[in-house]
């Protein structure tokens, strides 16, 4: 008989028993404060219908179960109608509801929670104060698609929490700008890996992480000092090669001539101008908007060539922070003294690679890795990888990962490393797991996972032959607490175990696992 070598895992659980009282008091608090714009948009009349009565910050019904009313902004303030008769006109207000599982649609879309309704720029602008859980629930289905797997949406949604619970402390808004949130409207799958994961944050050196996170980083993860200028490089948003990143590519082909007037008389546009358009109508609609938005406003607008479109200054993992750009029009109206159309010209030189990307557009240049570009007398040609700004977590190379079988705790390691995972607030808040793997650089692979929801640690162990298998748990002082498996003849491959943590208090626990080979 031979021995195979033993393995030890060790790691480290800290459980902390609050009352429940404690407990509900710190979820009640736990709440995000949402202006709504991006579904809403700029209205100066919004329909509000509840589901549940709501009253006013003095204790009154302000809107009953099943009622409608419609709110105006008039003369920078709140006009509130109830049918054709005016009912109240406010500065502001806010209303509450009375039962917890209220919702408020403001515009046909619910939402949870309760609300102060403003005047902004002219515009009705609720802000929606909402308990953080129900928050995720707006956003995760719109950040990730639910149909994925759900290791990646539960990674999505420790994610998603820890970037609301960094920006807490602001009014952050519903837009692309923070996250996505669609108000009440969630689904179940996402529901799910939100629940499943309730209060899990990540950290770094005890403090709350910037969770960023984008669709893909084409093969490439980013520091988000390469990125965003303003800060110093954080540790746990390295620049590495993600290999299961699912590198959406992009491409920008564009005619540097985009209308010819060699024959056309520029002295009698009237005769040509409406007959014309450019040969793009991708890029070009957007450069004409920015064109509108930058001193044209209002104004008939013909590019005729954008000679220059350039990347330069790529930083270390390979993304681009510089951008040119010149775009050759005419404008309907701005003529010379003898009614000839004058030539205009916008030059950008070497500015933010940004500027750039908002000219052209977004869903365009998906990325600021630039992989390949070329310029000839007639055309530009730029084309890349990547879906967004490449810092964190990638949403398609966490579908990617779960897809071939990595946790969720997998995934959140590899996008954010050096950081654990913890529970800040809910059943079991204060729970840490730093988990460390002993083995020979020879065996197999061993892990420990705590399911923080069930109070359980699972431990996955590989064989590399047949063996007797013995797991002990043992506490700081080498005492057995446990014996998850006794003396179990097991095959070659992989098995696991469950150990149930409810019984034990803080401390350090090690699990020792003997393998004995049965022959040879």
């Amino acid at each position: 008989m031979r021995s195979l070598k033993y393995l030890f895992i060790a790691f480290f659980i800290t459980i902390f028993a609050f009352p429940s009282h404690e407990t509900t008091a710190a979820e009640e608090n736990t709440t995000m404060e949402v202006k709504l714009k991006n579904y809403l948009g700029n209205r100066i009349s919004v329909k509000i219908t509840a589901t549940g009565d709501y009253r006013n910050s003095g204790g009154e019904i302000f809107i009953k179960a099943g009622e409608s009313l419609t709110l105006k902004a008039e003369s920078a303030k709140l006009a509130v109608y109830k049918g054709s008769k005016k009912t109240g006109s406010y500065t502001s207000f806010k209303v509450m509801p009375v039962k917890p599982d209220a919702s408020l649609s403001i515009n046909g879309r619910p939402y949870q929670g309760s609300f102060t309704f403003t005047v902004e720029d002219g515009h009705i602008r609720p802000i929606n104060t909402v308990y953080i859980e129900d928050y995720l629930k707006g956003v995760v289905p719109l950040e990730m698609p639910a149909l994925w797997h759900a290791e990646a949406l539960k990674a999505q949604a420790i994610a998603a929490r820890t970037y609301a619970l960094r920006h807490q402390s602001t009014i952050i808004d519903d837009t692309v700008s923070y996250q996505v949130y669609g108000g009440a409207d969630g689904h179940y799958r996402t529901d799910s890996a939100i629940e499943q994961t309730k209060g899990m944050v990540i950290k770094h050196d005890g403090e709350i992480i910037e969770a960023f996170f984008s669709s893909s980083n084409g093969g490439m993860t980013e520091s988000n000092s390469n990125v965003w200028s303003r800060g110093n490089p954080l540790a746990y948003l390295a620049i590495k090669k993600d290999f299961y990143d699912s590198k959406t590519n992009w491409a920008i082909t564009l005619d540097k001539q985009q209308i010819d007037l060699s024959r056309m008389d520029l002295s009698k546009p009237e005769e040509w101008w409406t007959s014309v358009e450019e040969k793009d109508k991708t890029v070009v609609p957007k450069l004409k908007a920015w064109l509108k938005n930058n001193g044209y406003a209002k104004k008939d607008i013909k590019i005729t060539e954008i000679p220059l479109l350039t990347f330069t200054d790529e930083k270390t993992g390979g993304r681009v922070t510089k951008g040119s750009i010149q775009m050759n029009f005419y404008v309907r109206d701005l003529v010379d003294d003898r009614g000839k159309l004058l030539q205009q010209t916008v030059k950008l030189t070497n500015v933010a690679a940004s500027r750039i990307r908002g000219m052209v557009g977004q869903e365009v240049m998906k990325s600021y890795l630039v992989d390949h570009s070329s310029s000839d007398p007639s055309k530009v040609a730029i084309e890349g990888s990547g879906y967004g700004h490449g810092v964190g977590l990638s949403q398609f190379g966490a579908k990617n990962r779960a897809e071939a079988g990595h946790s969720y705790q997998d995934i959140l390691g590899f996008y954010y490393p050096d950081t654990t995972i913890e529970k800040e607030y809910g059943p079991g808040a204060g729970s840490k797991t730093d988990i460390v793997v002993k083995a020979e650089s020879n065996s197999v692979n061993m892990k420990a996972k705590t399911d923080h929801l069930n109070e359980e640690v699972g431990i996955t162990y590989s064989l590399k032959e047949d063996a007797l298998v013995t797991l002990t748990i043992n506490d700081s002082k080498g005492n057995a607490l446990a014996t998850p498996v006794r003396d179990q003849t097991l095959k070659k491959g992989t098995h696991s175990a469950i150990w149930n943590t409810k019984a034990v208090s803080n401390g350090t626990y090690e699990a020792e696992l003997s393998a004995m080979g049965r022959g040879g």
